[in-house]
């Protein structure tokens, strides 16, 4: 007897592990999907999380169009995702390009063991470690520009609005580490061998080969970077709240961390959830042209 395409009994040979599957779906529904749901709920609510929960409709909407804050996230980390993309399309593949065109297994290995070492590093240890790089007249960056006479270059990098932004966008320099690298790196070494002998006969080396073989064989990988990197970068967090906390003004301010503070610091769970919302609507949109166009 056949439910479907799946027979009664192949549920039951498989009762038990889809039984050990039960107790992680509800945790993801439980966690992320209700949360989730309830958050779009909540953005049409007067909601503080306690004792006050009004239906108010789209005034949390149409106050965002008037709050300068989140306008001033938004902003920034429109900034901020353009500038990581540009990165992590450029840096992580140049490095994946040079470690798979190295002939030295061994050194091939060395690289690659160092390059994804890193990863294994826990995020707010690096932030906090580019915090003491950027600190005032004690920062790593500053004693070092005094030391090679570059006074005039220093800077209170992460106090004034005008380095404030792009100081959180070198965080990481020379970003070549970490899954971008691995996924250009796999790509890369998926492509059949075959083709690099043809293309050698025929004279394509060096750059062409990366632009006529290469490049073209790991499009799969550059869309994937594309749309891990977007997602995050307008997801981002920790950076801003550990390193500058939105400021100076609101040179820094990002929309996580506005959602976290009107939700956290003024108890207004229900506009910090249309936050939420407008940010998801714009990640979900960029993301549909992405895989529409890209």
């Amino acid at each position: 007897m056949r439910t479907g395409i799946v027979s009664v009994g192949n549920w039951k040979k498989y009762a038990t592990a889809f039984l050990f599957l039960v107790p992680a779906l509800l945790l993801i529904f439980s966690i992320k999907y209700y949360a989730f749901f309830m958050a779009i709920v909540e953005s049409f609510f007067d909601w503080n999380a306690v004792n006050v929960n009004n239906f108010i409709g789209l005034a949390n909407f149409r106050e965002l169009l008037d709050d300068s804050k989140v306008i001033a996230a938004f902003v920034n980390v429109t900034i901020y995702s353009l500038a990581n993309l540009a990165i992590n399309l450029s840096m992580p593949l140049l490095a994946a390009i040079l470690v798979f065109r190295i002939q030295g297994e061994r050194f091939r290995g060395f690289l690659k063991a160092g390059l994804v070492i890193p990863m294994v590093v826990p995020g707010m240890v690096v932030i906090l470690l580019w915090r003491w790089i950027y600190q005032g007249d004690d920062g790593i960056l500053n004693t070092f520009l005094t030391t090679i006479g570059l006074q005039s270059l220093t800077h209170s990098w992460l106090a004034e609005p005008g380095t404030a932004l792009a100081s959180l966008i070198m965080v990481g320099f020379p970003w070549i580490a970490g899954l971008p690298f691995l996924l250009y790196l796999a790509g890369l070494m998926s492509i059949p061998t075959e083709l690099f002998e043809v293309a050698k006969i025929d004279g394509v080396q060096g750059f062409k080969r990366f632009v006529s073989i290469e490049l073209p064989m790991i499009a799969s990988q550059f869309k994937l970077v594309f749309i891990y990197v977007l997602i995050n970068s307008f997801q981002v967090f920790e950076l801003p709240y550990a390193l500058t906390s939105g400021g100076p003004g609101y040179a820094t301010m990002f929309p996580a961390l506005a959602l976290y503070d009107q939700a956290f610091n003024y108890s207004r769970f229900g506009y910090a959830s249309s936050i939420g919302v407008v940010l998801f609507a714009l990640v979900l949109v960029i993301t549909l042209i992405n895989q529409t166009f890209l």
